[in-house]
């Protein structure tokens, strides 16, 4: 398989499918109730010519509405991360864990943060699971 192009819907649709049929996932989130907005700072100097919205609703284990959006659409999400493309990209090949970067404002959230930090396992193996879709970034690595 040749992989998905980062931030693109067919992206989104194979990262939900990971989730969806993960038991591990479908355990640890039992208790997770929210959406996340994922908000992406665009970065022309690295392909991305515009800020991209991307809108993840997850409830007890299952991941339902996984789309990119517009920023109204994003701004509905009970949580809202937003960072820099090349933070993202770190979180997306694990090589910054997004919980320490929130603690360090290497990504910005808007929710409640005690809950995220309550729901730590929830997030990365949300993370866990992207890792394992095969990815393009616009950069090129």
């Amino acid at each position: 398989m040749a992989g998905y192009k980062a931030f693109t819907q067919e992206w989104m649709d194979a990262w939900k499918e990971k989730i969806n049929s993960s038991k591990e996932y479908k355990e640890i989130a039992k208790e997770w109730e929210g959406s996340v907005s994922i908000t992406v700072n665009a970065d022309p100097s690295r392909n991305l010519p515009e800020t991209v919205y991307m809108f993840t609703d997850y409830w007890h284990g299952d991941a339902l509405e996984f789309l990119i959006c517009d920023a109204a659409k994003a701004q509905t999400a009970k949580f809202i991360m937003t960072g820099d493309y090349a933070r993202w990209k770190q979180v997306a090949k694990k090589e910054l864990d997004p919980t320490k970067a929130l603690m360090q404002g290497k990504l910005k959230l808007k929710g409640d943060l005690t809950y995220v930090v309550r729901m730590v396992k929830t997030i990365n193996k949300v993370v866990d699971l992207l890792t394992e879709v095969e990815t393009i970034f616009p950069d090129g690595d």
